[in-house]
């Protein structure tokens, strides 16, 4: 008969074993969070997309965050993190398989941590809950976070937020606007990246950049998006702000790196490609003023 004592360390592996899944690029854990956007009284009651209804508790709340470290990652006291906001119609362990976001994440060279909340879970729906309504919450989500990575021995026990880079695909543009327009964390966020992701709230970037010229913005937009992306480059002339403008054959590293706003004009990749295949989340990543 098995013993107490060697049941008791089995369960413990398996519990080591589902909490991180590790990977040539680095170590990702799927955990529900406190602070996760969901749920949250704005879809208490289930959200109605044209004639399909999505009922809460199968798609909000899902408290799931992804937390990925990536291979090479150094502790310090002051812990870095991308957080990435997700589109329509996905969940979180997709989202890294779909876009190879671990592989890019490692890749990129940055020594930060990539945080990716669960929004709406596959939903036609770009609202994010408590990230988006409630004041603070991404501070929350931060904090709990270094909690966690605290707990699990990845960082020191003091350690404390360094920089914040935001990424937003698609849908995901609506709480990046948020938490951009109302200036949270706006001493810690230097580097927003939207991937054919401004649908909206574009004054919002605009006062972003306006507001201190070391801050970068790439914007990555498909044909079905140039009006918006024009829009936000008048916004920025209009705040004394000049946007560099290319087209993506012109794209060269020296410009990525460049602080201030840039705006990249693609013909040749789809909506869903623009994240990974060629490899943008990792190369833009890597320019992040995180020093």
């Amino acid at each position: 008969m098995m013993s107490w004592i060697c049941v008791i360390g089995l369960t413990t592996m398996v519990l080591q074993s589902t909490a991180w899944k590790t990977s040539s690029n680095g170590d990702l854990a799927l955990v529900p969070f406190a602070s996760a956007p969901f749920p949250h009284s704005t879809r208490d009651q289930g959200f109605q997309s044209g004639t399909t209804f999505y009922p809460r508790d199968l798609h909000y709340n899902d408290s799931t965050v992804g937390v990925f470290v990536p291979k090479g990652f150094k502790p310090t006291k002051n812990v870095n993190f991308v957080v990435h906001f997700h589109g329509h119609n996905n969940h979180v362990q997709q989202v890294f398989e779909q876009y190879d976001l671990a592989r890019q994440m490692a890749m990129s060279g940055l020594n930060a941590v990539l945080l990716v909340p669960q929004g709406p879970r596959d939903v036609p729906d770009s609202t994010d809950g408590k990230l988006q309504y409630d004041k603070g919450s991404l501070t929350a989500l931060l904090n709990e976070a270094i909690a966690f990575l605290v707990k699990e021995n990845r960082v020191p026990s003091k350690a404390t937020l360094g920089h914040v880079a935001l990424t937003a695909h698609s849908g995901g543009y609506l709480v990046t606007t948020y938490i951009v327009d109302r200036k949270e964390l706006a001493d810690k966020i230097t580097d927003v990246i939207l991937f054919d992701s401004t649908y909206g709230g574009l004054p919002a970037f605009a006062d972003y950049c306006a507001a201190d010229p070391n801050r970068r913005l790439i914007s990555i937009c498909t044909e079905h998006l140039g009006h918006e992306n024009a829009r936000l480059i008048a916004l920025l002339q209009k705040r004394h702000v000049q946007a560099r403008v290319l087209f993506e054959e012109d794209l060269t590293e020296s410009e990525v790196a460049k602080r201030g706003p840039l705006i990249v004009l693609t013909t040749t990749l789809e909506h869903n490609d623009v994240i990974s295949k060629r490899d943008y989340f990792a190369k833009w990543l890597r320019y992040c003023r995180f020093k």
